[in-house]
This record gives structure tokens, sequence and C-alpha cells, in this order.
């Protein structure tokens, strides 16, 4: 399959496919006779990890190699999961905090401000 069918399925554009290969994360495409990348349908489902992958904060670092990118079982992802949702609530939390200090901040600047900020 050529490289714009490839995007147009996946939802991604030409180049990023490219940068991935570039980056190493996803392997060369082989080339046909015409001199075209030929890439595999299974693509599609990849691509579709990585940018899952990178909506839940993992980077490209950390995608590349993983074990959904050659479609085998994904052995230590559960804890890779457990890991990042880890962060995502310390981010939460220190956000929540920094909300409250404001709020906190605001009343004592000014005791109407809070309904002036909403």
């Amino acid at each position: 399959m050529k490289i714009g069918e490839i995007a147009k399925r996946a939802g991604v554009s030409t180049s990023r496919i490219r940068f991935y290969e570039e980056q190493g994360i996803l392997p060369t495409a082989p080339r046909g006779a015409n001199g075209y990348r030929d890439y595999p349908e299974s693509l599609i489902a990849t691509l579709g990890f990585i940018e899952q992958a990178q909506r839940l904060g993992f980077s490209l670092k950390e995608i590349a190699g993983h074990a959904a990118l050659e479609g085998r079982p994904c052995e230590g992802l559960p804890q890779k999961l457990r890991a990042k949702l880890a962060e995502v609530d310390a981010h939460i939390a220190a956000a929540q905090a920094r909300r409250a200090e404001l709020v906190a901040l605001i009343e004592t600047l000014e005791p109407d401000g809070l309904e002036q900020a909403a």
C-alpha cells in the first residue's frame, strides 16, 4: 500500500509517517520496483497505537521499540500505563493545589474577586 493511502486510512500525514521512519519508530518500508514505499495494511493499527500513546502522554522515545509496534503481545504495557496514570494523577493534584492557592489569594485581595475571575 502506498504512503498516501496508509496516511489517509490512518488519519495521519505522510510527513508524519516519514518522520516516524527517520526516527526509527517505524521500520523503513520496502520499496517496490517503481521506487515507491510499499506499506503493509497492519501499519494502520500501528499508527493508531502511536497516536493514542502520544495522546496519553507517552513520548516517542517511550513508544519506540515497543512490542505493540511489531504486532507482538504487549508485555509490561499495563505497568507502563499505571505509571503514566500516576503521573497524570500527580499533575492533577498539583494543578488543583495551585488553583486553591489562586482562589485563596484572590479572596484575600478582593473578597468579591472570585465572582469576577469566574
